[in-house]
């Protein structure tokens, strides 16, 4: 199904105009924002530091919570009434002074005076000094009810309750007791102004009627000071059923929400100073080419079909060979690329692996393939293929043998049943056997770059050009040597090998401003040395390959 969904892809790129698709839209599934990928790829990196960092951040606030004393809380509530209220219930009425906020106020300021605790110390027989008890208790007032509340916190349900109903109950007390000796005094005053008038012996309506009047006053405040009730017990206290602190579950729950927020804020950390490029996105983003390839760290140093004493590579590697040769056709549709030279920034990114791979999945679709290599100072192929180094490259360049003679043919352990089905060569053709032609680098020579600088290579290049279907050309990195430099002008195509969590921003930056200085060719990127559990970034190969049944 693939397959015809990308000849409609093709064919729909052309006719908008467009060179060719991304080779990434055949990728199934749904894809995310660059900016969402680019936060979750940074979180995936650093998910088990995240993880331990969350759970000992937990551990440690569950044990600190745990090593501290319990604290119970019990909270009783006073009510000061105004005066007019006050003097109501006791059958006398007077204008109110202070409103029922006002008093509220006054009375919380002292609830928690040196008289009402050094009244509760008694009543306890608490040896708790008056600071130390002071700590222990908070007021506060409700100004919608002018309600005051008394809060007592203790290390003992029974004393918080206790010390809550004392503190509350000795704040009315007191308040009702000052009260009545205020009315009380003041009746007295009264009273001893009526017996200085009465002394004084007096007669007339006036001495009587200042006499009525003081008697009447009298009596009033009498009956105050008996029972004027400016402030009550609203609510009492109850033992408290369970601490409210420590709560290990609480503590432990904040804890692991700290220890998440610090992990991730020294993820991003982490991620700005690292100078590695981790996955396909941060590659593809700072190269600015397009990724036509993933290669896993098992694949690296083997072939794909070819045996050579270390064992056949996996089912999943071959496939992601059979999907770059695949995606090589859609690089350039107008232009089909005839050869194609393989680099890397450095030594050890996989670029041997992916050109001899490459061409031996041209080579089993029952194409025309031609592999050299041109990597003259640090040859590879020769013990990875299983082929001889000498004659090879550098001895047809010096004259020293023909063209036939460094022509070496590997046989393929296996060969795709049909020629890959996708449009490529002709469909009633047989295979070619599963034959790969390699060209080895040759003997050693000590002016390399002069020999693919010459125009001999250029007429070799032409030459097998256009006697094959597609060359693979194995090239040294790009940063250590000027020799790539002299091919790239001489190819239809580029594959850049970049390696994930090894080549850096630095150096793929340097490859890229190199090859701007190169003839434009058609480039794209190769990731090589994914790692287990990065399947996010492999996944889309894959799937391709295990998700259809």
């Amino acid at each position: 199904m693939f397959v015809y969904l990308r000849r409609a892809t093709v064919a729909t790129c052309a006719a908008a105009g467009r060179k060719r698709p991304d080779p990434l839209l055949f990728s199934p599934g749904f894809r995310m924002s660059d900016t969402s990928q680019a936060i979750l790829r940074v979180l995936r990196k650093s998910r088990l530091w995240i993880l331990l960092l969350t759970l000992l951040c937990a551990g440690v606030a569950a044990a600190w919570a745990l090593s501290q004393d319990p604290e119970y809380v019990a909270t009783a509530r006073v009510t000061f009434q105004e005066e007019g209220r006050s003097n109501a219930a006791a059958g006398v009425n007077v204008a109110p002074t202070q409103t029922a906020e006002q008093l509220a106020a006054e009375g919380a300021s002292t609830m928690l005076s040196a008289e009402v605790l050094q009244r509760v110390r008694r009543r306890l027989g608490n040896d708790r000094t008056i600071a130390e008890l002071r700590p222990m208790l908070t007021t506060s007032v409700d100004e919608s009810s002018a309600l005051v509340s008394v809060e007592a916190r203790a290390d003992d349900r029974q004393l918080a309750a206790a010390l809550a109903n004392e503190v509350a109950r000795g704040a009315v007390t007191i308040q009702k007791n000052k009260e009545r000796e205020n009315y009380a005094r003041a009746a007295d005053r009264l009273e001893s102004q009526y017996e200085r008038l009465r002394s004084e012996g007096g007669s007339g309506s006036s001495t009587d009627v200042a006499a009525a009047n003081l008697l009447d006053r009298i009596a009033t405040l009498r009956t105050l000071s008996l029972n004027a009730t400016p402030a009550r017990l609203a609510d009492s206290a109850s033992v408290p059923a369970s601490p409210v602190s420590p709560k290990p579950v609480r503590s432990a729950a904040l804890g692991g929400l700290i220890g998440l927020l610090l992990g991730v804020a020294l993820a991003f950390v982490r991620n700005a100073f690292d100078r590695r490029l981790r996955d396909s996105s941060q590659i593809k983003e700072t190269l600015g080419l397009p990724v036509v390839g993933m290669v896993r760290i098992e694949a690296l140093g083997n072939a794909a079909y070819v045996p050579n004493g270390r064992g056949p590579m996996t089912d999943q590697d071959v496939e992601s060979f059979r999907i770059l040769r695949t995606n090589l056709e859609f690089l350039d549709v107008d232009n089909p690329i005839r050869s194609i030279a393989v680099t890397s920034a450095l030594p050890e990114e996989g670029k041997s692996t992916v050109a001899a791979s490459l061409a031996a999945a041209n080579a089993a679709a029952g194409r025309r393939t031609l592999l050299v290599e041109c990597d003259l100072r640090r040859p590879s192929l020769p013990g990875r293929l299983s082929v001889k180094r000498s004659p090879g490259l550098t001895d047809y360049l010096a004259g020293q043998a023909s063209a036939a003679e460094i022509l070496q043919i590997v046989t393929l352990a296996e060969a795709d049943a049909s020629p890959n089905g996708d449009g490529g060569g002709d469909p009633d053709a047989p295979p070619a056997a599963g034959k790969l032609v390699v060209i080895a680098a040759g003997s050693q020579s000590i002016r390399p770059a002069e020999l693919l600088g010459s125009q001999r290579f250029r007429s070799f290049l032409e030459q097998v050009v256009a006697a094959y279907e597609l060359v693979v050309i194995d090239t040294p990195p790009l940063l250590s040597v000027s020799d790539t430099l002299k091919i790239v002008p001489l190819v239809d195509g580029l594959l850049l090998c970049v390696r994930a969590d090894q080549t850096t921003r630095d150096e793929a930056r340097a490859v890229k401003d190199a090859l701007a200085h190169l003839p434009e060719r058609t480039t794209a990127i190769v990731v090589t040395g994914l790692k287990p559990g990065r399947e996010h970034d492999y996944g889309y190969y894959s799937h391709a390959y295990y998700g259809e049944s």
